[in-house]
């Protein structure tokens, strides 16, 4: 099946660039979950070529299940951005324009704020390899599984899910500290105290504000799961890669805290924050 567009989009970039941690290169294009459905997606000339593997009303036949996957693949993608014409805004700035040459056709992701949420907590202090691991093992040991001709798979976890296994079987798995803020976590939404779905129609800070309320859950991992699943594009997480970006090619080696360059970079990129720092952090960190 065909999601015909013209938007640029470098899958390799987008894909396995530290925002989402369950696709797989296969071959020229990549496996991966999304909700319910395993999917393998490949650029084409015409745009994203993509086929289910979960079952055929969802993956060969058009109509309503065809139309409702391709749909949320579109939302994934962010196909409804203008990537020239961020790439048009952001390339005024010299720097920018060298990262976006770079690295043209990165797109952001549009994930569902749960699995966003639980990955970047699992994402503290570790590295993407051993994150992927951790993710998946989650995936494997408490989320429903989905039916494929290819062997078991597993979508992602539900809040609900992770709150009835409890820290300890979080533990076992590998997550060291970082089990009791998923667990704690995990609690609180499935209690309703943090809707996460709802903060997308809160204003940036607001929707900060209630993020950092949950446990293990700091202005980087807050920023990360606005820019990457929330709609907030002035977010602008903060990691060791932008960092380094901002302080060698703007500010002429000073070291600032992250709060003051967040603060500059948000002053200076504006609602295209979130693209300004992907683009920072894959020029940079392909560069080291």
């Amino acid at each position: 099946m065909l999601l015909r567009t013209s938007q640029p989009l470098d899958m390799a970039l987008t894909l396995e660039g530290g925002q989402a941690f369950r696709w797989r290169r296969e071959g020229n294009g990549y496996q991966g979950i999304l909700g319910r459905h395993q999917l393998q997606v490949r650029k084409s000339p015409s745009g994203v070529r993509f086929h289910a593997l979960t079952s055929e009303d969802a993956g060969g036949k058009p109509g309503r299940p065809y139309r409702a996957l391709r749909e949320a693949l579109w939302r994934y993608l962010r196909l409804d951005d203008d990537l020239e014409a961020i790439h048009w805004e952001l390339g005024k700035d010299p720097v920018m324009a060298q990262a976006l040459q770079a690295c043209r056709g990165l797109r952001l992701l549009r994930q569902e704020p749960w699995e966003c949420l639980a990955c970047f907590i699992c994402s503290v202090d570790s590295n993407i390899p051993r994150i992927i691991g951790t993710v998946e093992r989650l995936a494997q040991t408490f989320g429903a599984p989905i039916a494929t001709g290819q062997g078991a798979v597993h979508a992602f976890p539900t809040p609900q899910a992770v709150a009835e296994v409890g820290e300890g079987a979080l533990r076992r798995l590998g997550l060291g500290f970082r089990a009791p803020y998923l667990w704690r976590s995990a609690r609180m939404i499935a209690d309703g105290e943090v809707n996460l779905e709802g903060l997308r129609s809160l204003p940036y800070a607001e929707a900060k504000r209630a993020l950092v309320t949950l446990p293990g859950v700091g202005e980087k991992v807050a920023d990360c799961v606005l820019a990457f699943s929330l709609d907030k594009l002035e977010a602008f997480p903060i990691d060791r890669w932008v960092r380094r970006a901002l302080i060698e090619e703007y500010l002429g080696g000073q070291r600032w805290t992250d709060r003051a360059l967040r603060e500059w970079a948000q002053e200076r990129f504006g609602s295209l924050g979130a693209y300004a720092q992907q683009y920072l952090f894959q020029w940079k960190r392909g560069r080291a």
